[in-house]
């Protein structure tokens, strides 16, 4: 994931805010994450797309705000783990779906875009399912593809069509191709490391 190397930068602006939030249960603010990517598929079929990017960036933020709580007050948990990684998959989900159904997507590049994002996701998983640890690696990792839906959300405010289709629809096929070969290089360095 190319936004992993961020994640020191993040977390100075994550962890003050986890650290007042501390006594609050990581697993309701992963819930709140997923509700707010269910209200992106309502405003996306709207067009909404100030709002909808307001609710994506929202849904981002719980996301990574719950890891960050549960580290910080000691509340990590396999429950916890499992119910972020499950509401990760829903959101993608949610996500892909709200931009497939608008006006701006386009309900093939979305399969596109289910495909790479599950495919990616389920290497990673599976890697650990057999005992090799969580594999991340690659791009788009799930950050990377969070921040493009949002600059795709942005520039679609500022522009229209090009070659016949939206920038969320171009989006979406780009999502779709690189996660598909992004699953394959996965699994290239998880069967290399066996």
């Amino acid at each position: 994931m190319v936004l992993d190397k961020g994640r020191g930068l993040a977390s100075k602006f994550i962890n003050p805010i986890a650290s007042r939030m501390s006594k609050i249960n990581p697993n309701a603010i992963t819930s709140l994450s997923l509700v707010f990517s269910m209200f992106f598929v309502l405003t996306m079929s709207y067009s909404m797309l100030l709002i909808s990017l307001l609710l994506l960036l929202l849904s981002s933020f719980f996301d990574a705000l719950d890891g960050a709580i549960a580290r910080i007050a000691n509340k990590t948990s396999k429950l916890g783990d499992f119910l972020d990684h499950l509401f990760d998959r829903y959101s993608d989900f949610f996500i892909i779906l709200g931009i497939s159904i608008s006006i701006y997507g386009n309900v093939m590049f979305g399969l596109i875009a289910l495909a790479g994002t599950f495919m990616t996701s389920y290497v990673g998983t599976q890697a650990q399912a057999v005992g090799l640890g969580r594999f991340y690696g690659g791009f788009p990792g799930r950050a990377d593809r969070l921040v493009i839906f949002m600059l795709g959300l942005i520039i679609q405010l500022f522009t229209g069509r090009i070659f016949n289709y939206y920038i969320l629809s171009w989006v979406l096929l780009f999502i779709g191709i690189a996660g598909l070969l992004n699953s394959v290089y996965r699994s290239y360095k998880v069967v290399k490391s066996i």
